[in-house]
Order: C-alpha cells, then structure tokens, then sequence
C-alpha cells in the first residue's frame, strides 16, 4: 500500500499546485470524485488502467507516470507547466484543425454536458451523407 500512498501524494501535490478542488481533478480526468479521493488517499491496491490514464492525462503527466511512481522512481515535477502541446493531447491541445482552447472547455464541462456534446455528435454524424 505504500506505493499507492506515494502516488496519492503526488497526485495530490500536482491537483493543489494546479489549484484545482477534487471535483475539478475528477471532472478533469474523467474519473468519479470517489475514485479521485481514493486515489490521492491510496486506498486501494489496484486502479483500471483507464483510470490510471484519465487521472495521469488530466495532470498533464505521461501514461506510465503512476506506474513509475509504483516502481519507486521520482513522480513529475508538481510545479511543471501542464503539458499542451499538440503531440501529447493535453488541454488546450489543437487537434483535427479544432481551435486552440477547444480541449480544454471541453474538460471543463461536467460529465452530463459531456454526454450532450456526445450526443449532438453522434447525430450530426447520424444525418452526415456518405461521399
């Protein structure tokens, strides 16, 4: 358990240096606020690997950050700039020709907003003619 305790706190460092409240952190991440506050408490021995995904891309970290940390090794710097440039996919990142910005509103919206983007998506595509 101790090494899910060491990624607790760093996960946790790099939520308060980038100001965000666990519910942002989870929004952020896609994860629920339960599994967020598991995760920064290392209550459990095992996480999905979407949620080590979610959790790591949402603090602008690599995929493998966690399990770095798991293995003894050094978690990312908590101060570092989050990562948006367009070959990591982070907020903010421009991807597809969508505007600067666009990734980043689009993790601020709750989890039913995201679902009503979703939705109106899938049925503009719906209705999208074949060529």
């Amino acid at each position: 358990m101790e090494s899910w305790e060491r990624v607790g706190r760093a996960v946790r460092d790099r939520r308060l240096h980038l100001g965000w409240t666990q519910q942002e952190a989870a929004d952020h991440s896609g994860v629920s606020l339960a599994t967020w506050r598991l995760v920064e408490l290392g209550g459990r021995d095992r996480y999905q690997e979407l949620t080590i995904r979610g959790v790591s891309k949402a603090l602008g970290w690599p995929n493998d950050a966690m399990h770095v940390i798991l293995d003894g090794g050094d978690p990312p710097d908590p101060t570092a700039p989050l990562d948006v440039s367009p070959d990591r996919g982070g907020p903010g990142a421009e991807a597809n020709g969508l505007p600067a910005g666009f990734a980043r509103k689009y993790l601020e919206l709750s989890i039913e907003e995201r679902g009503m983007v979703q939705g109106f998506i899938d049925g503009l595509m719906a209705r999208r003619s074949p060529t």
